[in-house]
Protein backbone atom coordinates (compact mmCIF):
# COMPACT_ATOMS: atom_id res chain seq x y z
CA UNK A 1 0.00 0.00 0.00
CA UNK A 2 1.19 3.57 -0.84
CA UNK A 3 1.51 6.23 1.24
CA UNK A 4 -2.04 7.77 1.20
CA UNK A 5 -3.99 4.24 1.61
CA UNK A 6 -1.99 4.16 4.44
CA UNK A 7 -3.13 7.44 6.00
CA UNK A 8 -7.34 6.45 4.65
CA UNK A 9 -6.03 3.11 7.19
CA UNK A 10 -5.45 5.42 10.23
CA UNK A 11 -8.24 7.72 9.69
CA UNK A 12 -10.41 4.24 9.79
CA UNK A 13 -9.57 4.49 13.35
CA UNK A 14 -10.64 8.07 13.80
CA UNK A 15 -6.78 8.39 14.38
CA UNK A 16 -4.45 11.32 16.01
CA UNK A 17 -3.07 13.64 13.42
CA UNK A 18 0.31 12.00 14.56
CA UNK A 19 -1.20 8.41 14.06
CA UNK A 20 -1.64 9.33 10.67
CA UNK A 21 1.56 11.03 10.26
CA UNK A 22 3.44 7.40 11.53
CA UNK A 23 1.52 5.16 9.24
CA UNK A 24 2.92 7.33 5.95
CA UNK A 25 6.61 7.60 7.69
CA UNK A 26 8.12 4.42 6.46
CA UNK A 27 7.09 5.33 2.97
CA UNK A 28 8.39 8.81 3.38
CA UNK A 29 11.67 7.75 4.63
CA UNK A 30 12.13 5.39 1.21
CA UNK A 31 11.13 8.35 -0.69
CA UNK A 32 14.14 10.32 0.82
CA UNK A 33 16.51 7.29 1.36
CA UNK A 34 16.79 9.09 4.99
CA UNK A 35 16.75 7.06 7.88
CA UNK A 36 14.47 8.04 11.23
CA UNK A 37 16.44 7.40 13.79
CA UNK A 38 14.28 8.09 16.68
CA UNK A 39 10.14 9.00 17.12
CA UNK A 40 9.60 11.02 19.56
CA UNK A 41 6.47 10.74 20.21
CA UNK A 42 3.49 7.59 21.41
CA UNK A 43 0.74 8.88 18.42
CA UNK A 44 3.75 8.50 15.73
CA UNK A 45 4.88 5.56 17.34
CA UNK A 46 1.69 3.72 16.87
CA UNK A 47 0.96 5.15 13.28
CA UNK A 48 4.51 3.38 12.50
CA UNK A 49 3.20 0.12 13.97
CA UNK A 50 -0.02 0.48 12.05
CA UNK A 51 2.00 0.51 8.72
CA UNK A 52 3.57 -2.19 9.44
CA UNK A 53 0.28 -4.40 10.47
CA UNK A 54 -1.37 -2.40 6.89
CA UNK A 55 1.56 -3.50 4.45
CA UNK A 56 1.64 -7.05 5.53
CA UNK A 57 -2.16 -7.70 5.22
CA UNK A 58 -2.66 -5.57 2.52
CA UNK A 59 -0.04 -7.84 0.21
CA UNK A 60 -1.85 -11.00 1.25
CA UNK A 61 -5.33 -9.59 0.16
CA UNK A 62 -6.67 -12.18 -2.15
CA UNK A 63 -7.70 -9.13 -4.13
CA UNK A 64 -4.45 -7.29 -4.59
CA UNK A 65 -2.68 -10.74 -5.10
CA UNK A 66 -5.44 -11.31 -7.98
CA UNK A 67 -5.02 -7.82 -9.47
CA UNK A 68 -0.95 -8.58 -9.26
CA UNK A 69 -1.08 -11.99 -11.21
CA UNK A 70 -3.68 -10.82 -13.90
CA UNK A 71 -1.52 -7.55 -14.60
CA UNK A 72 1.73 -9.59 -14.69
CA UNK A 73 0.23 -11.79 -16.97
CA UNK A 74 -1.31 -9.26 -19.61
CA UNK A 75 1.94 -7.03 -19.44
CA UNK A 76 4.42 -10.22 -19.81
CA UNK A 77 1.50 -11.04 -22.99
CA UNK A 78 2.38 -7.84 -24.43
CA UNK A 79 5.94 -8.27 -24.37
CA UNK A 80 7.08 -6.14 -21.61
CA UNK A 81 9.49 -8.30 -19.43
CA UNK A 82 8.86 -9.94 -16.27
CA UNK A 83 10.71 -8.16 -13.82
CA UNK A 84 9.56 -4.71 -14.74
CA UNK A 85 6.00 -6.50 -15.22
CA UNK A 86 5.90 -8.00 -11.48
CA UNK A 87 7.26 -4.02 -10.43
CA UNK A 88 4.22 -2.21 -12.33
CA UNK A 89 1.43 -4.73 -11.61
CA UNK A 90 2.52 -3.95 -7.76
CA UNK A 91 3.29 -0.49 -7.43
CA UNK A 92 0.90 0.87 -10.54
CA UNK A 93 -1.75 -0.84 -8.28
CA UNK A 94 -1.07 1.05 -5.20
CA UNK A 95 -0.80 4.14 -7.26
CA UNK A 96 -4.08 4.16 -8.63
CA UNK A 97 -5.55 3.09 -5.79
CA UNK A 98 -4.17 6.05 -4.20
CA UNK A 99 -5.70 7.97 -6.96
CA UNK A 100 -8.75 6.43 -6.46
CA UNK A 101 -9.33 7.30 -2.38
CA UNK A 102 -8.17 10.56 -2.92
CA UNK A 103 -11.06 11.73 -4.85
CA UNK A 104 -12.85 11.05 -1.15
CA UNK A 105 -12.86 14.43 0.67
CA UNK A 106 -12.71 13.02 4.15
CA UNK A 107 -9.69 10.49 3.17
CA UNK A 108 -8.70 14.13 1.74
CA UNK A 109 -8.86 15.77 4.86
CA UNK A 110 -7.43 12.83 7.05
CA UNK A 111 -3.89 12.86 4.65
CA UNK A 112 -3.24 16.21 5.29
CA UNK A 113 -3.97 16.10 8.55
CA UNK A 114 -1.04 14.08 8.85
CA UNK A 115 1.30 16.72 7.26
CA UNK A 116 0.85 19.35 10.14
CA UNK A 117 4.49 21.10 10.44
CA UNK A 118 4.65 21.00 13.88
CA UNK A 119 4.45 16.91 13.89
CA UNK A 120 7.98 17.12 12.50
CA UNK A 121 9.54 18.03 15.36
CA UNK A 122 8.87 14.97 16.75
CA UNK A 123 11.00 12.95 14.46
CA UNK A 124 14.70 12.86 14.95
CA UNK A 125 16.58 11.84 11.13
CA UNK A 126 19.87 10.97 10.53
CA UNK A 127 20.62 14.25 8.14
CA UNK A 128 18.32 16.42 10.67
CA UNK A 129 15.49 16.54 8.66
CA UNK A 130 16.78 18.06 5.71
CA UNK A 131 15.55 15.94 3.04
CA UNK A 132 12.18 15.25 4.69
CA UNK A 133 11.59 19.07 4.86
CA UNK A 134 11.72 19.65 1.62
CA UNK A 135 9.62 16.36 0.60
CA UNK A 136 6.99 17.49 3.28
CA UNK A 137 7.01 21.22 1.59
CA UNK A 138 6.30 19.49 -2.35
CA UNK A 139 3.54 17.23 -0.82
CA UNK A 140 2.00 19.95 1.10
CA UNK A 141 1.60 21.53 -1.69
CA UNK A 142 0.52 18.74 -4.20
CA UNK A 143 -2.18 18.14 -1.50
CA UNK A 144 -3.85 14.62 -2.17
CA UNK A 145 -2.41 12.95 -4.75
CA UNK A 146 -5.68 12.96 -7.07
CA UNK A 147 -2.96 13.22 -10.39
CA UNK A 148 -2.86 8.75 -9.59
CA UNK A 149 -6.06 8.89 -11.52
CA UNK A 150 -3.92 9.73 -14.51
CA UNK A 151 -2.08 6.96 -16.55
CA UNK A 152 0.34 9.10 -17.73
CA UNK A 153 1.36 10.70 -14.89
CA UNK A 154 1.38 7.39 -13.17
CA UNK A 155 3.88 5.70 -16.21
CA UNK A 156 6.43 9.09 -15.29
CA UNK A 157 5.97 8.33 -11.52
CA UNK A 158 6.75 4.30 -12.25
CA UNK A 159 9.91 5.53 -14.44
CA UNK A 160 11.46 7.52 -11.94
CA UNK A 161 10.35 4.74 -9.11
CA UNK A 162 11.91 1.77 -10.90
CA UNK A 163 14.95 3.65 -12.72
CA UNK A 164 17.48 2.87 -10.36
CA UNK A 165 16.80 -1.13 -10.04
CA UNK A 166 18.34 -2.30 -13.62
CA UNK A 167 16.24 -5.43 -13.28
CA UNK A 168 12.96 -3.35 -12.49
CA UNK A 169 13.67 -0.23 -14.86
CA UNK A 170 11.03 0.40 -17.72
CA UNK A 171 13.39 0.26 -21.10
CA UNK A 172 12.58 2.52 -23.79
CA UNK A 173 10.94 -0.07 -25.70
CA UNK A 174 8.85 -0.99 -22.78
CA UNK A 175 7.12 2.43 -22.35
CA UNK A 176 4.44 2.39 -25.41
CA UNK A 177 2.88 -1.14 -24.08
CA UNK A 178 2.81 0.04 -20.84
CA UNK A 179 0.96 3.85 -21.96
CA UNK A 180 -1.21 1.11 -23.76
CA UNK A 181 -2.17 -1.14 -20.63
CA UNK A 182 -2.63 1.53 -17.83
CA UNK A 183 -5.88 2.35 -18.07
CA UNK A 184 -6.67 -1.44 -18.09
CA UNK A 185 -5.15 -1.50 -14.55
CA UNK A 186 -6.68 1.58 -13.66
CA UNK A 187 -10.22 0.28 -14.72
CA UNK A 188 -9.54 -2.84 -12.51
CA UNK A 189 -8.01 -1.15 -9.49
CA UNK A 190 -11.18 1.06 -8.95
CA UNK A 191 -13.47 -1.43 -9.76
CA UNK A 192 -12.01 -4.17 -7.07
CA UNK A 193 -10.99 -1.90 -4.60
CA UNK A 194 -14.42 -1.40 -2.51
CA UNK A 195 -13.32 -5.46 -2.27
CA UNK A 196 -9.77 -4.72 -1.57
CA UNK A 197 -10.35 -2.27 1.35
CA UNK A 198 -13.33 -4.89 2.96
CA UNK A 199 -10.30 -7.55 3.20
CA UNK A 200 -7.93 -4.83 4.54
CA UNK A 201 -10.49 -3.67 7.03
CA UNK A 202 -12.00 -7.32 8.26
CA UNK A 203 -8.13 -8.66 8.60
CA UNK A 204 -6.73 -5.53 10.49
CA UNK A 205 -10.56 -5.60 12.51
CA UNK A 206 -10.60 -1.77 12.01
CA UNK A 207 -13.58 0.39 12.17
CA UNK A 208 -14.89 3.04 9.69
Amino acid sequence: MNFFGHAVVAGWTGAEAGVVLGSMLPDFESMVKVRVVEVRDNDIQQGVDLHHRTDDTFHRAPTFLSLCAEALAQLTARGVRRGTARAVAHVGSEMFLDGWLAQDDVHARTYLKGLYPELTARLEWEDRGEAFAKLHERLTIWGPPRDYREPEFVLQRLRDTLRLRPRLAVLEEQGPPLAEFLPTLQSSVERRAPELLNELQDTLDLDH
